[in-house]
C-alpha cells in the first residue's frame, strides 16, 4: 500500500483543490476541535522554530531537525520514518515532525527510498531499506556530533521511534535489532498503521519472526485505522494484528493496540483511512493533535519522565478521548485493546 498524506499526497490535483475547499466549514457548520492549548498534543511549545539540515545521497540520505529559539544544548532524540512512496523531501510527516521538534526534541528523518523499488522491492526483500535507514540515522548523528557547540546534541538514552506504514515495518525491525545495528535503545515506539504492502502475504511477512529484541521496558502503541489496512480484503489480521502477538514479553501496562474510527459529524469529516498521522504543512486536523500528537507526546513523557502515561497507555478517558466537535458532541473515541486482534 502506498502511503498517503491528508489533503494532497498522491491524490490528483483536482481532488486536492476540492479537499481544500471543503476544509473551511460554512458559517454555522459544526467544526473540528481545535488544538489543545497545553499538555500532550497541545500548542504550548517550548521552542518557536526549527533548524533543518540534510546530508548524504540517494537512499542513505537524511534530514535532521533541531529545536531553536531557544536552542538547547542537549535534547531527547526521535527517529521518524516515512511510508513507502515518498521519494524526496519530508512532506509526508511535516506537521508531525514540526510539532515534535517545537516540543523540544531532535528529529532524525531517514530518506530511505528514492524510487518505487529503490533500494528495496517492497516486502520481497526489506533488508536494503533497513540498511539505508540505519545509514541515514548514523549519518545524521555524526553530523550533530561533529559540531557540538553549534548543534543541539542528542541525548541518546532518551530515544523514541515512530514509523508510518511501510516505515512502521522498518521501524519494528530496527528496534528489534537495535543492539546489532548500533542504534539508540528504544524508550518509546509508536507505529501508525504499519504495513508491508501485502504483496508477499497478508500477515506482514517482512516483520522479523521474533521481536524479543525490543526492550520489555519500552512504552509501545500500535494504531490501526478502521478504514485502513485491516479494512482491506484478506488483511483483517495484518498490520498491528500481526505485530502485537509477537510482543508478549512486553508487560500489558506498557503497550496498547488502538483503533481510530471515521467520524463525519462535522466539517471537514475525520477519516480513519491509511495515513491518520501523516499530514503535510498546514494540513493537520483534530486526529493529529488529539490522537497522534497527544499519544506520541504522552508515550515519550511516560517513558522518559513517568508523566502523562494516562494519555497514551491504558483504557483511560484521557487516552480514549479525541475531543469534541464545536457543538459539544464527542469525537469518536479510540477503541483500546491490550491484546490482538482489534476489529
Amino acid at each position: 500500500m502506498l502511503a498517503r498524506v491528508k489533503g494532497t499526497k498522491l491524490l490528483p490535483l483536482l481532488v486536492a483543490v476540492a479537499a481544500l475547499g471543503a476544509a473551511t466549514p460554512a458559517s454555522g457548520a459544526v467544526s473540528q476541535p481545535t488544538q489543545p492549548k497545553s499538555g500532550p498534543g497541545g500548542s504550548d511549545y517550548s521552542h518557536a522554530g526549527w533548524r533543518v539540515s540534510s546530508g548524504s545521497r540517494g537512499a542513505d540520505a537524511w534530514y535532521v531537525f533541531e529545536p531553536v529559539r531557544p536552542r538547547p544544548r542537549k535534547a531527547p532524540l526521535a527517529v521518524v520514518m516515512h511510508g513507502y512512496g515518498e521519494f524526496a523531501g519530508y512532506t509526508q510527516m511535516y506537521s508531525f515532525i514540526r510539532h515534535t521538534v517545537r516540543k523540544g526534541t531532535i528529529v532524525i528523518y531517514p530518506r530511505w527510498q528514492t524510487d518505487i523499488t529503490v533500494p528495496c522491492p517492497g516486502p520481497f526483500d526489506i533488508e536494503p531499506c533497513i540498511a539505508s535507514a540505519v545509514e541515514g540515522i548514523h549519518g545524521a548523528l555524526a553530523h550533530l556530533r561533529a559540531r557540538p557547540r553549534q548543534r543541539v546534541q542528542p541525548a541518546l538514552r532518551r530515544t523514541s521511534y515512530f514509523g508510518f506504514s511501510f516505515g512502521g515495518i522498518v521501524t519494528t525491525n530496527m528496534a528489534n535489532r537495535y543492539r546489532r545495528l548500533h542504534l539508540p535503545k528504544p524508550r518509546a515506539i509508536f507505529l501508525d498503521d504499519p504495513h508491508d504492502g501485502g504483496l508477499n502475504g497478508f500477515d506482514e511477512p517482512a516483520v522479523d519472526d521474533s521481536l524479543r529484541g525490543i526492550p520489555s521496558t519500552v512504552k509501545f502503541e500500535c494504531h490501526s485505522g478502521a478504514e485502513g489496512v485491516i479494512s482491506e480484503p484478506n488483511k483483517a489480521d495484518g498490520s498491528c494484528n500481526s505485530i502485537f502477538p509477537k510482543l508478549g514479553h512486553i508487560p500489558q501496562r506498557n503497550k496498547d493496540l488502538v483503533l481510530t474510527h471515521a467520524d463525519p459529524h462535522g466539517t471537514p469529516a475525520l477519516s480513519s483511512r491509511h495515513g491518520v498521522c501523516a499530514a503535510g504543512k498546514d494540513a493537520a486536523d483534530a486526529y493529529d493533535w488529539n490522537f497522534c500528537w497527544k499519544v506520541w507526546d504522552g508515550l515519550r513523557d511516560c517513558a522518559l519522565s513517568g508523566t502523562h502515561c494516562g494519555y497514551a497507555l491504558g483504557n483511560t478517558r484521557a487516552h480514549r478521548s479525541n475531543g469534541r466537535w464545536s457543538d459539544g458532541v464527542a469525537v469518536a473515541p479510540l477503541t483500546i485493546r491490550d491484546a490482538a486482534p482489534i476489529r
